[in-house]
């Protein structure tokens, strides 16, 4: 069993996100206690990655993801169907506030949310945000596993063991899986 947070297992997390799809508000609650660091640790590696965040700090972000959950209305399966949704609404959350930067009249940075600065490659422009983001629902429709290694890795920022764990395949598999996505991406994107 591996633990998730102050010596909380995994399938106690699971057990606790099923009492919260069922409506349990004290559950809901532990969820988050048991999660939050790991959120706001996540939010803050992609806050880095993401050219020095706009001026956002990992704590604001985690907070408004959490707000966000707490607002929404998900029967959760299990914690890897939790994590795969707190990196897609940290991908949406930084893309919404990202184009609201980039409409703002007084200027102000776009926060880049990319795959490649991960990877020290330069990041893309400001525009291409938008199209991370709808590369990222295209290979989704296309082949859902490969999304959730390309998230769990880069968003959530797991590294390939714990992807291989989280997804119940190989670490070769995660890592043709990468090999693949990337390739993907860059095409999709070039």
């Amino acid at each position: 069993m591996s633990e998730i947070a102050g010596g909380q297992t995994r399938e106690e997390l699971t057990r606790w996100l099923r009492a919260w799809s069922a409506g349990d508000d004290a559950a809901a609650e532990r969820v988050l206690e048991m999660v939050y660091g790991r959120v706001r640790q996540l939010a803050a590696h992609r806050l880095r990655m993401a050219a020095g965040g706009g001026g956002l700090q990992a704590t604001e972000l985690a907070n408004e993801l959490v707000i966000n959950l707490l607002q929404s209305d998900v029967d959760w399966v299990d914690r890897v169907h939790f994590f795969r949704t707190v990196a897609v609404a940290m991908r949406n959350l930084l893309s919404d506030i990202g184009r609201r930067q980039l409409a703002d009249k007084h200027g102000g940075g776009q926060i880049k949310v990319t795959l490649s600065a991960a990877e020290s490659e330069p990041a893309p422009s400001n525009q291409d945000a938008e199209a991370l983001h709808e590369v990222l629902a295209e290979l989704r429709r296309n082949d859902p596993r490969k999304a959730d290694v390309v998230e769990l890795t880069y968003l959530v920022g797991l590294d390939h063991e714990h992807v291989a764990k989280v997804l119940d395949v190989s670490l070769a598999t995660v890592n043709r899986d990468l090999r693949f996505a990337r390739a993907f991406l860059r095409d999709r994107l070039a």
